[in-house]
């Protein structure tokens, strides 16, 4: 999917934190790093937007990285350390959620879609008793149960699932969803720190020891927030190409698929951005579910 102008004011903010973040205190840099990031973001524009947002997104965290001389190679430890903390706490008080039923293939896609929801950041003090109303809300938000039945049928006919994990703390929430499909199933994460996605290294606290999923865990060995085949590395395109679905989780991925041809996937995320809303017709913050038949090459859910 193309960038557009109105991709701008959110890469803007990305620019701002990454400069804060990397930057430590130091105001020089601080500013250095914006004004540069910036400069990423010009040259996007002046490029026609011709990659899709989370490829720019990478850009300005490779600036960032290079003008502080990494002195912070992942910025977002902490953040990614507080929502799997929180996450934890509200799994073990999923009962009091109305609507929740561990039995129910919706339930549990809801959950995984709601720990999107959840915006971990502002929960820094781990005040559960709001993450729990959240995590209510999401229960009573309106789904395509039409999609749900179409993507549950697709995942218990696959012989071979590749899921794509989007965020920390989410990420916790997907394995309830996930346990039914372990002896189908790959789970792919990003191959560097990229804002709070999932990588390797918090495979094992988000819920997921090794052995969990009979297809292991492929990296792929990229920094961009999404999926770029391109830049991925050859383990992660042989499980893309070996499954016979693929499921990604977030809208970076489906910003950089959307357009892919080659292998059935299917979407699930919150709809935040108004550009995402407009491409699959959504309004903002509700639950897609969004099953791209690349062989009839239209969505439908």
């Amino acid at each position: 999917m193309k960038g557009c102008l109105d991709c701008l004011p959110c890469l803007a903010r990305n620019a701002i934190d990454l400069a804060r973040k990397s930057a430590q205190g130091d105001v020089a840099l601080e500013a250095e790093i914006a004004r540069s990031g910036l400069e990423v973001l010009g040259n996007y524009a002046m490029s026609g937007y011709q990659q899709p947002p989370p490829c720019c997104a990478r850009r300005l965290i490779d600036n960032a990285l290079a003008k502080s001389g990494g002195r912070v190679p992942d910025p977002w430890a902490m953040e990614k350390r507080i929502s799997t903390e929180l996450a934890l706490r509200v799994m073990a008080r999923l009962a009091e959620v109305p609507g929740w039923d561990p039995e129910s293939f919706e339930s549990r896609l809801r959950l995984a879609v709601a720990g999107n929801i959840l915006d971990f950041s502002i929960y820094a003090d781990l005040d559960i008793a709001a993450a729990m109303d959240q995590m209510s809300e999401a229960f009573e938000k309106p789904v395509d149960r039409d999609a749900v039945a179409k993507l549950k049928s697709r995942m218990d006919a696959a012989k071979s699932i590749l899921w794509i994990f989007d965020n920390c703390g989410e990420a916790v929430f997907d394995r309830l969803l996930l346990e039914p499909y372990r002896d189908r199933l790959t789970l792919a994460v990003r191959g560097k720190p990229v804002f709070n996605d999932l990588t390797r290294a918090e495979m094992e606290e988000s819920g997921y020891p090794e052995g969990f999923a009979a297809g292991g865990v492929v990296s792929n060995d990229d920094g961009v927030p999404g999926v770029v085949d391109a830049t991925c590395g050859a383990a992660f395109r042989a499980a893309f190409a070996a499954a016979d679905l693929i499921v990604a989780k977030g809208q970076a991925n489906f910003e950089t698929m959307n357009e892919r041809t080659d292998k059935p996937i299917a979407f699930l995320f919150l709809a935040k951005c108004p550009v995402v809303c407009r491409a699959v017709g959504a309004k903002p913050k509700t639950i897609q579910v969004v099953l791209h038949d690349n062989y009839l090459g239209e969505y439908c859910g």
